[in-house]
């Protein structure tokens, strides 16, 4: 069964460029509301330089509205989430976890004013002024009933623990997930100068998607839209994965482990390793550590080793060494804590979690993105029982 991975695109941080906008606040957000009575705090959430930023505002009578500003060199996507119980956010993100509906809003923060009007709901607001939020819009508009079918899905998953009907779910999952490229194509080719387009590139081709068709895609877009940061972050994408191809030396790398100190890639020279990329936040990443310890168990006496490269960010350091410990995940385990900025992430191009590269004893790559079955039956071939 394939998993159901999150695909998520990787944040690109332009250092310079982003300190000279600091000295002021390059992006406005303003969300205005006709409603009476009462007007309960917004948080605003959002990654940037693999860190999580969290701001919050109240109500401003004069203004009848929230104001929310900063600085971004390029679009990021961001969530808006009311708090009307004041329970605040920790809270409400655990309410999500449990099916609970909370009143959110999935929006991109760019340069410039970004204004939204709502008579209630934040997720009934309309923006006005800014083209990437309103086509955002309307792709999640298309993309709702699939939507709502995956969190529906996925609730049962978590209530049910029986393997059977996990699987049944899993692949319901899968042909869900499916269902949602048509949509997304459709969109991108009726969209060619949209932001949204070139994002929805990503998810529609996938982490490891076929190049050619994939570019023939992308080259459709207009030429301000392929030209943006992102867009020339994922011609590079493209153009690393014909590097990345089997048969190709792996990248060289060193990073820390747990206790900070640095490993290098080259040191498991003569022996099969499988690169495993995860976090402690990532569901799919988690329900793959019992496959990660099976295969370790069966294959580490036969020249096999895995090493687990985390994109937990800093302030998640204890939660990653946590996850390492509950999951029983004893080899070797490292990150820069970055998130999806991490140095190694970037440099073998990962797109969505969990990901897999598996390595021969001289630094090839001899297969990439394989399940636990694939992975099982490869290693069985290249190190049979002595």
């Amino acid at each position: 069964m394939k998993k159901y991975m999150f695909s998520l695109l990787a944040i690109v941080s332009f250092l310079v460029s982003y300190a000279q906008n600091m000295e002021h606040k390059n992006f406005k957000l303003t969300i205005k509301t006709n409603v009476n009575g009462n007007h309960p705090r917004l948080y605003l959430a959002y990654q940037m330089n693999g860190q999580k930023l969290i701001d919050s505002a109240e109500y401003e009578y004069d203004k009848k509205g929230y104001v929310f500003e900063g600085n971004v060199v390029k679009p990021l996507l961001a969530t808006l989430v009311r708090d009307p119980d004041e329970i605040g956010l920790s809270a409400l993100i655990q309410k999500t976890r449990t099916g609970d509906k909370i009143d959110l809003l999935r929006l991109y923060l760019h340069p410039g004013n970004i204004l939204l009007s709502t008579s209630g709901l934040l997720e009934i607001g309309k923006f006005t002024g800014s083209k990437i939020n309103v086509d955002e819009q309307n792709l999640q508009r298309l993309l709702k009933p699939i939507f709502e079918k995956q969190m529906e899905t996925s609730l049962m998953l978590r209530s049910n623990p029986d393997s059977l009907t996990a699987t049944s779910l899993g692949a319901r999952l899968d042909s869900l997930k499916d269902s949602r490229k048509p949509v997304l194509k459709s969109f991108i080719t009726s969209n060619l100068d949209s932001y949204v387009s070139l994002v929805s590139l990503s998810e529609y081709a996938g982490p490891f998607p076929e190049v050619d068709d994939t570019y023939a895609l992308f080259n459709k877009l207009s030429p301000h839209i392929r030209n943006t940061l992102l867009g020339q972050e994922y011609n590079k994408f493209l153009k690393d994965l014909q590097d990345l191809n089997i048969g190709t030396v792996a990248p060289e790398f060193i990073q820390n482990d747990t206790t900070g100190n640095p490993i290098s890639f080259s040191s498991f020279r003569g022996k099969y390793v499988l690169l495993d990329f995860w976090a402690s936040w990532c569901g799919p990443c988690r329900e793959e550590s019992a496959h990660m310890r099976q295969l370790y168990q069966d294959f580490s006496n036969r020249n096999f080793t895995i090493l687990g490269i985390s994109l937990d960010a800093a302030d998640d350091k204890e939660a990653w060494i946590k996850a390492i410990k509950d999951d029983g995940l004893v080899w070797t385990q490292v990150s820069d804590l970055k998130h999806w900025d991490n140095s190694i992430v970037k440099l073998y191009s990962i797109k969505a979690i969990p990901q897999t590269f598996l390595i021969d004893p001289n630094g090839i790559i001899i297969a990439r993105g394989l399940n636990y079955e694939e992975l099982k039956d490869k290693l069985n071939t290249i190190l049979p029982k002595k």
